[in-house]
């Protein structure tokens, strides 16, 4: 089968998954990079299984299946993103947590700075995420496995769309904590939005399009922030660009509205979120096909 094979289910085992569309296609796409939970069989991290996972946006998958309902594919991620950050450059790689020197580019990285690179240095916290420092192979293993097909991936689906409808609406899909944290870019303790929307400060994706999401939202009654505190990151960066009608946000639920932060236990609030982000992604898709 084929990276894209004409938008059918594909699973790559550990590593990925897309759900294909079960209505017609619309020109959009969706995708979830952070909601995996898999551990790798050759991880070998200094914490418990439960330690790695806390940083995983838990059910965000699951919460926006929708998406396959309104003619969109969901790709998913399987592995957590503290053992490998796809919606990082391979730039942010953190040359902190690699045994010798690290042979490929790298450049000054805020995320890699606060141990949250291309592979976190911390698991949480100042809670170190390694004994000891993995390997280059180690490292390059990843990078071959685990990032380059979930990106090839993403730029098949991304790709596929624009050339049947010579346009795409791409939604990048994440949950964040209630408040900010000792790694995040925001002051720890900083109460957030119930949603952030990122579009790289009006470069990502048309002001009308971001302005819909809102306005949507903002009717359901919910809360939303724009580029507070999180403006995109790579996955938007990376495949964007609206003068040529690829349009990209990237998508932040905070955790508070749907899950015990604790235990990732779903609230009473779960299923009524849910129902919001169907009907939201009914009308964006609605838009899509119209433009």
């Amino acid at each position: 089968m084929s990276m894209l094979d004409e938008f059918q289910d594909l699973t790559l085992a550990g590593v990925l998954s897309v759900i294909a569309p079960r209505t017609p296609l619309v020109p959009m796409v969706f995708d979830s990079p952070h909601s995996g939970l898999d551990l790798p069989a050759d991880f070998k991290p200094a914490v418990s299984a439960e330690r790695v996972r806390v940083a995983a946006d838990t059910h965000v998958d699951d919460l926006f299946a929708s998406a396959s309902m309104i003619g969109a594919p969901l790709l998913k991620a399987h592995f957590p993103r503290s053992f490998l950050d796809v919606n990082r450059s391979l730039l942010d790689m953190d040359t902190e947590i690699v045994s010798g020197k690290w042979p490929h580019p790298v450049r000054a990285s805020p995320t890699a700075k606060r141990g949250m690179g291309l592979m976190w240095r911390f698991a949480w916290g100042d809670e170190p995420m390694y004994a000891e420092p993995i390997s280059v192979r180690e490292a390059e293993d990843r990078i071959r496995h685990y990032w380059q097909p979930y990106h090839q991936q993403l730029a098949a689906l991304l790709n596929g769309v624009y050339a049947r409808f010579g346009r795409v609406y791409h939604i990048n899909c994440h949950s964040m904590t209630a408040t900010g944290h000792a790694i995040s870019s925001d002051p720890a303790g900083t109460a957030r939005a119930d949603i952030c929307l990122g579009d790289m400060h009006g470069t990502a994706a048309s002001r009308e399009f971001v302005a819909l999401i809102a306005e949507t939202l903002a009717g359901e009654g919910l809360e939303v922030a724009l580029n507070r505190p999180f403006r995109g990151a790579e996955l938007v960066t990376a495949y964007s660009n609206p003068a040529h009608n690829r349009h990209s946000v990237q998508f932040e639920i905070n955790r508070r509205l749907y899950m015990d932060e604790t235990t990732r236990e779903r609230t009473e609030g779960y299923a009524g979120l849910k129902q919001v982000l169907a009907r939201m992604n009914r009308r964006l898709a609605d838009y899509a096909v119209a433009q």
